[in-house]
C-alpha cells in the first residue's frame, strides 16, 4: 500500500478537492432517489447541504484529533482495497476492519483522505431516510427530527461506524415492527459484530416487542411493570457476574476519558447497581447541563439536550394520549439503552456519541405506532388562532 500521508500536504482546499467525485456520488444519488420517490424539494435539499458536511468537520471545525478513530478506519479501508488486508481476514479482526469492510464494499472510488468516509456515511444517512420515507414511517414531527437533529448530522457526516451501527438498529427495529424477523437477523447480527453492547440492548427489546405482540395491540401497565420486575430480578440475579464487568468498563472509560481510575466509585452491590442504573440513565440522557459546560462546544451539547428534552415530553405527552400502550414499549426501549449507557459513559461528546441511535429511534417509532402528527406548541397555536378569528 503506497504512503497514504501525501494528501496532507495538498492544502485546505488540495485536501478537499480530491473528494468531489465521492460528493458528487452522494448529490446524484439524493437526486435521482428523491425523484423517484417524489420527495419535495425541501426535503432533498437539506440532505444535499447534508453532503456538505464532511467539508467542514474535520480538519476545520473539529481538529484532527477530537475524532482519532477515523484514522484507523481510513487506513484500514485503503489496506483492504489495496489487497494488503483480506475480507476475511478484516472481518475475523476487531471492529475496526469490521466496519472497514463495509466501508469498502460500498460503491465509491477511493478514500483518499479521512473526511472521504464522511461522505459513505452521508450517502448512508441519505438512504436511510429514502428508505424510511418508501415505507412511510415519517410523521411531519419525526421527518424533521431526522432531518435536523445537530448530533444525528454531525456523527453521520463524519468518518466513523456510529452510522452503521445507527442505520442495523433502525432497519432491525423496522422489519421487527413488519413481522420480517429473517429479515431483522441480518442487520442484529451486523449490529452484534460492531458495537455487541448495542445488540444486547436491542436484542431483548425486539424479542419483548414480538413476544407480546406489541405491532398489533401494544404492552398493558400490568405487563409493563412486570417486564420492570423481571429486568430488575434478573439484574440482581446476574449482578455477581456483571458487577465485574460493569466496573471493569466504567474505569476503562473513566480513564479513557482522562481521569484518575483512583478517583472513580464503583458499584458495589445487586441494590446499588439497580440504583445507580436508574440514576444515572436519566442523567446520561441529560448531560451536560449548561452550567457542566467547560467550553464552548459543550455549553452547544447542553443547548441542544435542553431543545431535545422538551421535544422528546412534547412527544410523549402526545403519545400518551393517543396510544399509552405502545408508547409504553418505547419508554421501556430508552429506559434500558440509557441505563446501560449511563453506567459506564462519563465523557460529555461520547455520551452525545452513544446516545443520538437510541433518541432517534425513539422519535421515529413513538410518532409512527403512536401517530403523533403534531406536537402542543402548534396545536394551541392553531385554537388560538381559531379563537381569535371567531
Amino acid at each position: 500500500m503506497t504512503d497514504l500521508n501525501w494528501v496532507f500536504n495538498a492544502g485546505f482546499l488540495g485536501f478537499r478537492f480530491y473528494d468531489l467525485p465521492n460528493f458528487l456520488i452522494c448529490v446524484v444519488f439524493i437526486l435521482i432517489a428523491g425523484r423517484s420517490l417524489k420527495v419535495p424539494p425541501a426535503y432533498q435539499s437539506i440532505l444535499l447541504l447534508h453532503c456538505l458536511l464532511p467539508f467542514f468537520l474535520n480538519g476545520l471545525l473539529f481538529s484532527w484529533s477530537y475524532m482519532p478513530d477515523a484514522f484507523k478506519y481510513w487506513r484500514s479501508f485503503n489496506a483492504i482495497r489495496a489487497g494488503d488486508l483480506g475480507l476475511i481476514d478484516a472481518w475475523l479482526g476487531g471492529n475496526v476492519s469490521q466496519a472497514s469492510v463495509l466501508f469498502s464494499v460500498m460503491p465509491f472510488p477511493f478514500a483518499v483522505s479521512p473526511i472521504s468516509l464522511g461522505f459513505y456515511n452521508s450517502f448512508l444517512y441519505s438512504a436511510l431516510f429514502f428508505w424510511l420515507y418508501r415505507k412511510r414511517i415519517y410523521t411531519p414531527v419525526s421527518l424533521w427530527f431526522f432531518l435536523l437533529y445537530p448530533s444525528l448530522a454531525l456523527y453521520t457526516g463524519m468518518g466513523l461506524r456510529d452510522t452503521f451501527i445507527f442505520v442495523f438498529m433502525v432497519m432491525a427495529v423496522q422489519w421487527a415492527r413488519e413481522g420480517r424477523w429473517w429479515f431483522a437477523l441480518l442487520p442484529l447480527y451486523f449490529l452484534y459484530a460492531i458495537k455487541f453492547q448495542n445488540f444486547f440492548i436491542l436484542g431483548p427489546i425486539l424479542l419483548i416487542y414480538v413476544l407480546f405482540g406489541i405491532r398489533r395491540t401494544g404492552i398493558s401497565g400490568g405487563r409493563a411493570v412486570a417486564v420492570v420486575a423481571i429486568a430488575m430480578v434478573t439484574l440482581i440475579a446476574v449482578s455477581p457476574i456483571a458487577l465485574p464487568e460493569v466496573n471493569k468498563f466504567r474505569g476503562a472509560m473513566y480513564v479513557e476519558d482522562g481521569g484518575n481510575v483512583e478517583d472513580i466509585e464503583f458499584i458495589g452491590s445487586p441494590g446499588e447497581f439497580v440504583a445507580e442504573g436508574m440514576v444515572s440513565g436519566l442523567y446520561f440522557l441529560a448531560k451536560p447541563f449548561p452550567w457542566e459546560a467547560t467550553n464552548p462546544l459543550q455549553l452547544i451539547q447542553a443547548g441542544e439536550n435542553l431543545l431535545v428534552l422538551w421535544l422528546l415530553f412534547l412527544i410523549v405527552r402526545v403519545a400518551w394520549k393517543q396510544a399509552p400502550r405502545k408508547l409504553m414499549f418505547w419508554l421501556l426501549f430508552m429506559a434500558l439503552a440509557l441505563s446501560v449507557y449511563g453506567l459506564v459513559v462519563f465523557n460529555y461528546g461520547t455520551a452525545a456519541r452513544y446516545r443520538y441511535p437510541f433518541v432517534v429511534i425513539f422519535v421515529l417509532f413513538v410518532c409512527a405506532d403512536c401517530r403523533v402528527q403534531r406536537i402542543m406548541p402548534f396545536t394551541l397555536r392553531k385554537r388560538s388562532l381559531k379563537q381569535s378569528l371567531s
